[in-house]
């Protein structure tokens, strides 16, 4: 973490990228739509201004999308760094590294990142907005939280089958992306992206945040859906210890780059 906030305070074009980055995006998401689209319709099928869906959005692709990048670029650079045969034969278990990786930038994203929320929110909504915008922050913690056992498997495992490369993550980012249902409500995918989005973690805690931010949110579906992303984070713990021993005998079996 010292090394993160480090960097993150020295690199001042850096620091202010973390703050800009959702306004940045929400700004593009806007343009794009409103150049296809009327927000009056945008309101009406989803619910609320696209403005405050679209920050919410940012937000949350900013913040979750952290510990996909970090676990998925972190072998490459490690590798290419020549670090990798340090971390390898650390004596630190191989999946408490990954796990814990993340967390610096995690961190320093969701309080730079809320900075975007609860501007826009607050003057949107007044005191509700406040409120609202915790409620988002809360969730994004617990939404990382799930997702980083089913990144890691993920990531590890392709790293395992295929090697180091940049290609499988720019495969991977859009997917996790769209079945997520970041920027469109799960509510109003199709079946098939809807089934297969169930099984993403972190998707049934963007649901919730979703519904808290139109005003659908009920207590019995915010139960049932935090409950299925906490199981399914467990559920796919055993995959994430399971690649990070593959993987790790792979790089004792065959080494690594120095």
């Amino acid at each position: 973490m010292l090394l993160v906030y480090s960097d993150l305070f020295r690199r001042k074009s850096l620091l202010v990228m973390f703050v800009a980055w959702p306004y940045l995006t929400t700004a593009f998401m806007l343009i794009f739509g409103y150049a296809v689209g009327s927000p009056r319709v945008f309101t009406e099928r989803v619910g609320v201004d696209p403005i405050q869906f679209m920050i919410v959005g940012s937000y949350l692709l900013f913040s979750i999308m952290t510990i996909v990048d970090d676990i998925m670029w972190r072998p490459i650079y490690d590798e290419q760094l020549g670090t990798l045969p340090y971390i390898v034969s650390s004596p630190t278990r191989l999946i408490t590294h990954y796990l814990s990786m993340p967390v610096p930038r995690f961190v320093a994203s969701t309080v730079l990142g809320a900075t975007a929320v609860f501007p826009v929110m607050v003057f949107s909504r007044g005191l509700e907005g406040l409120l609202v915008g915790l409620a988002v922050v809360l969730l994004s913690l617990i939404s990382a939280t799930v997702f980083t056992p089913l990144a890691t498997a993920i990531g590890l495992s392709l790293y395992t089958l295929g090697g180091e490369s940049w290609r499988a993550i720019n495969v991977i980012r859009p997917l996790l992306l769209i079945v997520t249902g970041i920027y469109y409500p799960r509510w109003l995918m199709q079946w098939p992206l809807y089934l297969v989005s169930s099984l993403m973690p972190p998707a049934h805690c963007v649901e919730v945040i979703q519904r808290i931010v139109v005003g659908l949110a009920e207590t019995y579906t915010i139960l049932v859906s935090l409950t299925l992303a906490v199981l399914l984070g467990v559920l796919y713990s055993p995959a994430m210890a399971r690649s990070a021993t593959a993987w790790e005998k792979k790089k004792l079996r065959v080494g690594v780059k120095t």
